[in-house]
């Protein structure tokens, strides 16, 4: 009756244009037991993060369509997402683009060129506690 409780996968929208990286990002997160969507341009985020429902989104902010930033102040905005977590993913590194995002509301800010997938993969884990 009080048993462990199985663990339900978590879901991660990861949004980016680069197909490559694409590939090791999702590669990545289905090794850890992740449901993962897709999504590579900006003009198709809203309607995925609406659909798919992810626990955690990861976004790139120079998408075609729509640019990153643009796109996170969507999400924000829109009653329906604006509580899903928000990591950027970007090679964007200028302190006023980190500030700008967070002040945006994203969660987190990770450099690609610095930053190693398990980092990523880690920190979004303990995020969302899995």
């Amino acid at each position: 009756m009080f048993g462990k409780k199985k663990k339900e996968s978590r879901k991660v929208l990861i949004v980016e244009d680069d197909s490559l990286l694409l590939k090791v990002l999702s590669t990545g997160f289905i090794a850890e037991k992740f449901e993962v969507a897709t999504v590579e341009n900006g003009l198709e985020v809203m309607e995925s993060a609406k659909k798919f429902k992810p626990d955690i989104i990861l976004l790139d902010l120079i998408i075609p369509g729509i640019d990153g930033f643009a796109v996170l102040k969507q999400l924000k905005e829109d009653d329906a997402v604006k509580d899903i977590p928000v990591v950027i993913i970007s090679n964007l590194g200028s302190e006023a683009d980190i500030k700008a995002t967070k002040a945006l509301g994203a969660d987190e800010y990770f450099i690609k060129a610095n930053t190693e997938l398990e980092k990523i993969v880690s920190f979004i884990k303990n995020k969302l506690k899995v």
